[in-house]
């Protein structure tokens, strides 16, 4: 079948040279990737990957973690392991709290 049709699309530069390094070991060009990806699609007759929400778990400690943050500082690896047992439910706020309470005196 020819190639009649042109996909046109804006994507920011560091995005396309890194995707055009990967297609690149890949041994593709970007314009064969595309066509991967198209036909890919058409085939399962849906995106050709699973297109998932992060779970809220992952959403709580992303949010627990940038309320915490200061100055641009990320919370020790202790404080986001605590952040994470209370974002899966395993411990509660008030424990949490105590815990990482007792990281900072």
């Amino acid at each position: 079948m020819a190639k009649t049709q042109t996909v046109h699309t804006r994507v920011t530069e560091d995005i396309k040279n890194q995707a055009e390094k990967i297609f690149t070991s890949l041994g593709l060009t970007t314009s064969q990737a595309i066509m991967l990806f198209l036909t890919a699609t058409v085939n399962r007759n849906g995106m050709p990957f699973e297109l998932t929400l992060p779970k809220k778990e992952d959403q709580d400690l992303s949010f627990a973690i940038s309320v915490a943050t200061v100055d641009g500082v990320k919370p020790s690896e202790d404080a986001q392991r605590i952040m994470r047992l209370y974002s899966r439910g395993e411990i509660d706020y008030e424990t949490a709290q105590f815990a990482i309470g007792r990281l900072y005196q």
